[in-house]
């Protein structure tokens, strides 16, 4: 289901204008992150390495084809469409050859919220979703608290049925090697339901723990919810089903 093979991670700073300055990126790089790149940039590629890990930036004098869509998937920025049709270039960004998954998005988010500190950066676009600037720049200094920021990397869909229920979601969970998540026709409430989603993420992304079907989670026997496995509801393939 993910568009990033096992391996390579990879998005697209979006910019309003057809400039990017790699200097700044790198001086940038070691103010933030203590991260010292010694390689020089080309006019319109830039590529090094962190920690024998291979990165690539790229400058495309053109839109990224998606972007402007997916915009309208981050409910928490709802200039985010609007705002993502005006970017005219982008800086591809890819993290190669890094086996660790928990790795490769912690240098992925170090070397993103870095290069959104230009002027002319809108924000990220990481397929399904469009992230502000600024915003994911803040998220992503819980790094220097030894947390992390994983609703930037696992993408936690949220939509109403016919019935009017709540639905959630999980994209993302495949890069971290475990199976994509459905809460389905839940009577929790929108703010309940989410944060209970990002528990449940965040869980089993610094744990690497894995849910199986049969499983129960909950804190107590009275809050615990059955697992399950079955078709997706948002998208082809199985999801396991938290009956939450």
């Amino acid at each position: 289901m993910s568009e990033n093979s096992a391996k390579i991670l990879a998005g697209c700073v979006l910019l309003s204008d057809y400039k990017y300055d790699w200097d700044v990126f790198r001086m940038q790089l070691f103010d933030d992150w203590k991260m010292e790149v010694t390689e020089e940039a080309e006019e319109f590629s830039f590529q090094f390495t962190v920690n024998d890990v291979h990165i690539a930036c790229m400058l495309v004098p053109a839109p990224k084809q998606g972007a402007a869509e997916c915009g309208a998937n981050n409910y928490e920025w709802p200039e985010a469409a609007e705002k993502a049709a005006a970017h005219v270039a982008h800086v591809e960004i890819g993290v190669m050859d890094c086996e660790n998954p928990l790795q490769r998005h912690v240098l992925f988010t170090m070397l993103a919220s870095s290069m959104m500190k230009q002027e002319n950066v809108i924000g990220l676009y990481q397929y399904p979703v469009v992230h502000r600037a600024q915003t994911y720049i803040e998220g992503a200094q819980v790094l220097l608290q030894d947390e992390f920021p994983v609703t930037y990397w696992v993408y936690i869909g949220l939509y109403r049925d016919k019935e009017g229920d709540w639905n959630s979601y999980t994209y993302g969970m495949e890069d971290f090697d475990k199976e994509e998540i459905e809460i389905l026709h839940s009577k929790a409430g929108l703010i309940e339901l989410y944060r209970f989603m990002t528990q449940i993420v965040t869980y089993l992304i610094t744990s690497n723990d894995t849910l199986e079907p049969g499983q129960r989670i909950g804190s107590d026997e009275k809050n615990s919810y059955e697992i399950t496995r079955s078709k997706a509801a948002a998208f082809d393939g199985e999801t396991l089903k938290i009956a939450f």
